[in-house]
């Protein structure tokens, strides 16, 4: 299912609206059947176009009150086997791939800045990785 059509990308849309969305209400709002939906989200899910289901917290509800991001340098093409060993850290949630100065960014959540500070330890001592940087959220303007 490399060519996605409209129904994909329709079906697509309203789970990153709200993963939680019954097939009959999918269903309806695609006009298709349930069946044709259950049959869609198992082929997205098998091809790797799905990947997972998350859950989204209110700010203040957040486990995890500390946000950073980390931007790292790697050395020489190692960039696969960086990203490895940074999926396996409890903090990260995100990994970037960038261009500029930084090769990759990452973003990292944490219980409190102890939990954060030895996460930055963990993340230093991953084998190929140059310099880092990390800039914590202190504030958002939205």
């Amino acid at each position: 299912m490399q060519n996605l059509d409209q129904t994909d990308h329709r079906l697509l849309s309203l789970l990153r609206e709200n993963a939680r969305y019954s097939i009959a209400y999918l269903a309806q709002k695609l006009q298709v059947s349930r069946g044709t939906v259950t049959n869609r989200i198992a082929k997205l899910e098998d091809e790797g176009i799905i990947r997972g289901y998350t859950v989204e917290l209110r700010p203040e509800n957040e486990l995890s009150n500390v946000h950073a991001w980390t931007s790292i340098v790697i050395e020489g093409n190692m960039t696969l086997s960086v990203v490895k060993a940074l999926r396996g850290d409890p903090c990260v949630t995100a990994i970037y791939d960038t261009n500029g100065r930084w090769d990759i960014l990452v973003e990292l959540r944490a219980s409190s800045l102890e939990e954060l500070g030895k996460a930055l330890e963990r993340i230093r001592l991953i084998k190929n990785i140059s310099k880092s940087e990390t800039s914590i959220h202190l504030k958002s303007y939205m």
